[in-house]
């Protein structure tokens, strides 16, 4: 079996520890998660009821992309651990997300998502931005 492109031979890789939330019936149960590592798992996937891959945002990463604190530290592990689950590819709506930016209407108090939120869905869920979509500086009044 040959390398990685970083020249690591399969025994040398390391599998990146993610969780998933569980949302469908029959394990569907407020909140509960399954967090495990195995083949394929640094890429974005889900499993037959769960939602997609969360992966955790290096402190350091996080601090360079928002100048805000928080975030952790990645874990891997040598063999597959936790539970071992089919892997269901994502489907295409899964995969990226609009940015919809412009200024807030008159009389809005707060700030919208801003940076930080679309940062976490890039790195917490290796998302990519599909699209920028202003809105127009002052809102139009219905009739």
């Amino acid at each position: 079996m040959t390398g990685d492109l970083f020249g690591h031979s399969p025994d040398q890789r390391q599998l990146e520890v993610h969780e998933h939330a569980i949302i469908s019936v029959p394990r569907a149960n407020h909140g509960q998660s399954i967090r495990h590592s195995h083949e394929g798992g640094s890429e974005p996937h889900q499993h037959p009821d769960t939602g997609p891959a969360s992966y955790t945002i290096d402190k350091d990463e996080w601090l360079k992309a928002t100048g805000l604190r928080g975030g952790g530290r990645k874990q891997f592990t040598k063999t597959p651990e936790g539970e071992q689950l089919p892997i269901v590819e994502l489907e295409e709506w899964q995969k990226s997300f609009e940015v919809h930016v412009g200024a807030l209407p008159p009389g809005f108090r707060g700030t919208g998502g801003g940076m930080a939120a679309a940062t976490r869905m890039i790195l917490a869920h290796r998302m990519t931005v599909s699209n920028v979509v202003p809105f127009p500086s002052t809102p139009k009044r219905r009739a």
